[in-house]
């Protein structure tokens, strides 16, 4: 598992308006709750263009993303959490490291939600 530096910025693709507030443009912790594998998917974006970024996420589904969350490695570090960098797709990584306890884990998607960046496409 490589190490990413606490400087990388990292993007969370939405696809679902459920995941994001218009309202005040800003990311739901529910972006950042992990699926049942405990490994959630982000991407390393740092050194890539506008263009470069959105190109990624429109690659990984049929369906476009309808925004993305923006957070800085140092946040994850600092809620305790792991970045598992796999390159598979290439700049692809995963959030791991998380507690066992659903209701901790809430509090940590939370943490991330509240520092992350809502960019909509």
């Amino acid at each position: 598992m490589d190490q990413i530096d606490i400087t990388e910025d990292l993007a969370r693709y939405i696809y679902f308006k459920k995941h994001y507030r218009s309202s005040d443009h800003t990311v739901k912790y529910s972006a950042f709750l992990p699926p049942r594998d405990r490994r959630l998917s982000v991407f390393r974006i740092s050194g890539r263009s506008e263009t470069e970024i959105w190109s990624i996420g429109k690659n990984l589904r049929a369906q476009l993303p309808l925004g993305r969350a923006d957070i800085r490695a140092a946040s994850v570090y600092n809620a305790g959490l792991v970045i598992d960098a796999d390159d598979d797709p290439p700049r692809h990584a995963n959030i791991v490291g998380w507690p066992e306890d659903d209701s901790a884990i809430k509090l940590k998607a939370m943490e991330l939600a509240e520092v992350a960046q809502l960019h909509l496409r």
